[in-house]
Formats: C-alpha cells, sequence, structure tokens
C-alpha cells in the first residue's frame, strides 16, 4: 500500500495542549504524519470518547473513498466512561463535516445510575470497550483500510466475565500496539507528563511514543 494520508482519531492525548499554564504543541499523530511525508487528517478532539470516534473515522472514509486505498488510519482508544452524543450547537465541529459533539461521563452521573435496577457500569465500561474496538475493526477489515490501534487512557476490559472474554478473544491484536498498557500509563511511569498538575505527554511522552509506534507501524503497512 501507497500510504499518502494519515487519519488520526483519538482525545487530548492525540493532540495539542494549551491548558492550565502547560503547553505542548505536538502529539503522537503530527510525529508520525511527519516521519512519513503525508498529509494529516486529524480528527481527535479533547474530551470526548470512543463512539464519536467510531462514528467519525467511519464518517470520514465514506465521504472520502478515495482515501481508503492511500491512508493509514492511527485510533487512540479512550475511556468507555465518556458518553458522546450529536450535538445543534456545532460544538468542536470538524471542519466540512456536520455532525457535532458533547460528551456526559458516567462518573458524573452516578445518582442516576444507582437509580436504576443493578445496572453495573464496570461491566458496561468493559463491553462497550470492546464491542467499539470490534466494530472498528470489522469496518477496517472489511473496507481493507490498513490501520493500528493502542490505548491513550487505561484500558477498562474485564476479563473475570467469560463473555468479555469470548469477545477479548475475537479481537485482532496484531494491529494493537502496546496492548497491555496506555500511553498514560507509560509517561506516567517513565516522568513524561507535561506537570504535576496536568497529567497530559509532554513533547517527549508524545516523540517517545509515536517513535515506537512507527516501528509496529512498519510491521504492518
Amino acid at each position: 500500500m501507497i500510504m499518502q494520508n494519515l487519519f488520526v482519531n483519538g482525545c487530548s492525548f492525540n493532540g495539542p495542549r494549551n491548558k492550565w499554564g502547560s503547553e505542548c504543541n505536538t502529539w503522537v499523530g503530527k510525529e508520525i504524519a511527519n516521519h512519513y511525508g503525508v498529509t494529516l487528517h486529524h480528527f481527535a478532539r479533547g474530551g470526548r470518547g470512543n463512539r464519536r470516534i467510531c462514528d467519525t473515522t467511519k464518517i470520514f472514509f465514506e465521504q472520502n473513498l478515495e482515501h481508503k486505498k492511500d491512508t493509514f488510519a492511527v485510533i487512540q482508544w479512550t475511556s468507555p466512561g465518556r458518553r458522546d452524543y450529536p450535538t445543534n450547537d456545532g460544538y468542536k465541529q470538524i471542519q466540512g463535516y456536520s455532525t457535532s459533539w458533547r460528551t456526559w461521563s458516567t462518573h458524573e452521573q452516578l445518582k442516576f445510575i444507582g437509580q436504576q435496577k443493578a445496572w453495573d457500569v464496570e461491566q458496561d465500561h468493559s463491553l462497550l470497550q470492546l464491542t467499539q474496538i470490534l466494530d472498528l475493526q470489522h469496518y477496517f477489515t472489511i473496507n481493507k483500510i490498513r490501520y493500528v490501534m493502542y490505548f491513550g487512557l487505561i484500558p477498562q476490559i474485564d476479563l473475570k466475565y467469560k463473555d468479555h472474554q469470548t469477545l477479548f478473544n475475537a479481537l485482532d491484536k496484531k494491529t494493537f500496539f502496546n496492548f497491555e498498557t496506555s500511553h498514560y500509563e507509560f509517561c506516567k511511569s517513565n516522568n513524561l507528563q507535561l506537570s504535576e498538575h496536568d497529567e497530559h505527554p509532554s513533547i517527549d511522552g508524545h516523540k517517545q511514543w509515536a517513535a515506537q509506534l512507527i516501528k509496529h507501524m512498519d510491521q504492518l503497512i
């Protein structure tokens, strides 16, 4: 495959950072695009969740059918506790696309969740993460789109349940980079966070993760 474009989706762990006195003008997707010398299509948005990642990724490729052949996708999964919904206010809207998104989080709605009979939030998070990964993997496979995935934040897959194990075993782990950990954990354990007040990756945190990810991508391209 001739790679001419790089499609990147995720949350604030795959974008620039300028908040709370911290500043970082690079990110994993940008580093990868620069390395390969290709055009970057940056769809990651801070604070958004995995539903938006799935939906906007499919919309991009279906609106740009020619890119199915010449584009490599990099998907950074975020927290399954983030629940995205489409809005009519254009919030963080991507230019050229009609749908905008906002997000609520399960940890913000514990009172409501507690009012629902026997809602097992941990199982809910795990099943959502597993099915969303499978969903996008199947889409990429059917459309013959090359891709790599990794966890930006700590995954919440719970394998003590047999049903969850069944879905976990169905994942294509060859297309995952560093499946056993996350970019967040890598930066925290190697002192590569922006500051003691901001746990997002520093410039080196992005560069080092991207360098390892590129080595994995070279085997998939």
